[in-house]
């Protein structure tokens, strides 16, 4: 396994009232593997994130990488915020290669891997353009690309299309498959959308309300690849749907995490 969550559990503190985030939260991800996790707002998802970034320290089990336990910042992995976070004053090409120039990367592999990267994302005619001249969806790519570009072992993304338009989100579907597709890197995948986990995953990991425990893990066995266009129809698309719903509705329905 490439990430392990040994029964975790987080505790944050707002003055002297405990918040438990998480409690003896169990699930491991296979290199390869599409996992998305899903559950109501508040229930400790972006958490699990951090915690596998190195950003916080679990209160108590075990988070590993590789075997090892995640101790300090991983620099192995990617992660990919809410927010694109771009920098306005940069074009898409300096925001792209923006990893590769802290890490010393050589000028004329930076080149070769942006051009790679540009077209891949279908950005070279924008390489040129400011965040400011760019759609959501597009500015979604840089940010992707300036993730993907760097070839982490392990990309974590958190809830990236949430504020995109419902059609926006669905073009974004079909590029993140089709990327997905070329080089199959380990994603962990935060959302609240069913559609989005059933239409991108290999499995899906069903959170309960706060504090977040592992309620289910439903494998996604539909082929692939997948049409994010069409594949709602599917019989079988329906029936994961209704399966993922009926472990989340008491959850959602009662409200205190919202």
């Amino acid at each position: 396994m490439i990430l392990e969550f040994r029964d975790v559990g987080k505790r944050f503190y707002k003055g002297a009232a405990e918040i438990l985030a998480l409690k003896n939260a169990s699930f491991s991800i296979a290199e390869g593997e599409f996992v998305s996790v899903l559950g109501p707002s508040g229930c400790g998802k972006s958490t699990l994130l951090n915690l596998a970034a190195g950003l916080s320290p679990p209160s108590y089990g075990t988070v590993l990488y590789r075997n090892e336990p995640v101790t300090k910042i991983n620099t192995r992995v990617g992660y990919i915020t809410q927010r694109d976070n771009l920098l306005e004053w940069a074009s898409t090409y300096e925001n792209i290669v923006l990893g590769l120039r802290i890490r010393g990367t050589p000028k004329a592999r930076i080149r070769e891997l942006a051009d790679k990267f540009l077209a891949m994302t279908g950005l070279t005619d924008f390489a040129n353009h400011f965040p400011a001249e760019l759609s959501g969806g597009m500015r979604k790519r840089v940010a992707m690309a300036r993730t993907l570009i760097y070839s982490p072992e392990l990309v974590m993304m958190d809830e990236p299309f949430s504020a995109l338009d419902a059609h926006v989100k669905m073009l974004m579907h079909e590029e993140l498959l089709r990327i997905w597709e070329t080089d199959r890197k380990t994603i962990l995948f935060i959302t609240h959308d069913l559609a989005e986990a059933i239409t991108l995953s290999d499995r899906v990991v069903v959170m309960s309300a706060r504090p977040g425990q592992v309620k289910l893990e439903v494998p996604i066995n539909l082929p692939r690849p997948r049409d994010p266009f069409l594949i709602h129809t599917s019989p079988d698309f329906i029936r994961l749907y209704e399966k993922l719903w009926d472990a989340l509705k008491e959850d959602i329905r009662r409200g205190d995490n919202v």
